[in-house]
């Protein structure tokens, strides 16, 4: 466990999002190689399955991401605050309450797959694959959950390095299943669904019996559920859910656009999206980090050094966001083509429609990392709401903006890439004027 409410600032969030970085560059690296598998072995139309499959799977578990996210920030306030007997309760009500709804929303999920897809409009060709592929990983739903409510809760508790041996064990197991399934098997898309849930599965088993072993915080023996820590998780929880089902639900308003394309650009910006969420992770693991230096210390009534990791924070995120954006601009052609069977006939159009995409997006990583800057500082204090309001609030304008430009500028899938930072840049320049207001104060839970 690691107490952030004395100490050195700016050796804290780095050594603590340190361990994060590392293990969500495994857990991305084993979305990238099901990815690289799948359009090297089986081809792009089968990699344009997955991506479309992808987004409703996002869509469907965003609540439960969003719940878990929001019980982490609890969590974080009540050992910042040293209230550890209302923490192992605020755990047991959240185990409770997510196991009950992931299971609902598995069986509505695998029922529905079907018009899932229809409503994305998802091309006839890929329309076969994409649904095999997504009742597989909707059977497994369950797992994910429970393996990111556990790191998450690790993490709120300050302690970032168990999550990495579990994500770097999972990652591994994952990527050599996945080329055995696909590669040598030769099993196609639902070889590499079912090396995902099978994955999941023993991510889920292992670090449900590893915290319960090496925290003590977190290790209930017995369920009970408090109707008032109850609410206390809906109130952070509740937003954080809604901001990523609105989310997601507006990525699938993007998605249907680009499945109007064809699927050779649905392949090409599947190829450049899980390339841009490796690239994103040092940004996104520092405002994970912030928002549980944050929790600790508003829970401790340090507001200045609350602040001050903020400024700190915000520095580095800029640092690797200009040089994520000098890499992939460099490199964009090659790590595109590592997606790509060469003997595709698609190959080179998948190609040119992911490099004009990423190399557009790329230029702005800056702006993201405002955003997310000032999204770990909001949720951190407590403000779930707003931290719900900016996100969704980006991810509309870019909606918005990707049909504008697509039927009234006679623009192609570009736009989808223009349309990013057109999000990004106006839901920064929001939280800047939400913070210098000082609007979040007051909002701490304990």
């Amino acid at each position: 466990m690691r107490d952030f409410t004395e100490g050195n600032i700016s050796k804290q969030i780095l050594l603590f999002s340190m361990p994060m970085l590392i293990g969500n560059l495994f857990q991305q690296l084993y979305g990238i190689v099901d990815a690289v598998v799948v359009g090297q072995f089986v081809g792009g139309h089968a990699l344009a399955a997955v991506g479309v499959s992808m987004n409703v799977t996002m869509f469907l578990t965003a609540m439960l991401i969003g719940l878990t996210t929001g019980s982490a920030v609890l969590i974080s306030q009540l050992f910042g605050a040293k209230q550890y007997d209302k923490l192992k309760n605020a755990v047991s009500v959240s185990i409770l309450f997510l196991a009950s709804l992931s299971v609902l929303l598995t069986a509505l999920g695998v029922l529905l797959a079907p018009q899932l897809l229809r409503l994305l409009d998802a091309p006839a060709d890929i329309f076969d694959d994409a649904l095999l592929y997504l009742r597989i990983v909707l059977a497994g739903m369950v797992f994910p959950i429970f393996f990111n409510m556990y790191t998450a809760y690790l993490r709120a508790l300050g302690d970032s390095r168990r999550p990495l041996y579990i994500l770097i064990v999972v990652s591994v197991f994952n990527m050599g299943l996945t080329l055995f399934f696909v590669a040598v098997m030769g099993w196609g898309i639902a070889g590499a669904a079912a090396s995902t849930i099978i994955s999941q599965m023993g991510a889920a088993v292992f670090s449900y019996f590893y915290a319960r072993r090496t925290a003590p915080l977190l290790s209930v023996k017995k369920f009970t559920f408090d109707s008032a820590l109850f609410r206390a998780i809906l109130r952070y929880g509740a937003p954080a859910a809604l901001q990523l089902s609105l989310v997601s639900f507006a990525n699938l308003t993007i998605t249907r656009l680009i499945n109007s394309f064809g699927f050779a650009a649905i392949a090409g910006i599947t190829a450049v999206t899980r390339i841009d969420q490796f690239a994103i992770m040092p940004v996104g693991n520092l405002s994970m980090a912030l928002s549980t230096f944050v929790a600790q210390n508003m829970g401790a009534r340090l507001e200045d050094r609350a602040r001050k990791g903020f400024r700190i924070a915000l520095i580095y995120m800029l640092v690797f966001s200009v040089l994520m954006s000098a890499v992939l601009m460099i490199f964009s052609s090659p790590l595109i083509s590592l997606f790509l069977d060469p003997t595709d006939v698609s190959a080179a159009e998948i190609l040119s429609i992911g490099q004009s995409y990423l190399n557009i997006m790329v230029v702005f990583y800056f702006l993201f990392a405002f955003l997310f800057a000032f999204n770990g500082f909001f949720r951190g204090v407590g403000d779930a709401v707003i931290a719900m309001v900016f996100p969704v609030f980006s991810l509309t304008i870019r909606a918005v903006s990707a049909y504008a430009l697509v039927y009234f500028a006679g623009m192609g899938p570009e736009a989808l890439a223009w349309s990013i930072p057109i999000g990004w840049g106006l839901s920064s320049l929001a939280s800047w004027i939400y913070y210098k207001k000082r609007l979040w104060v007051g909002k701490v839970a304990v």
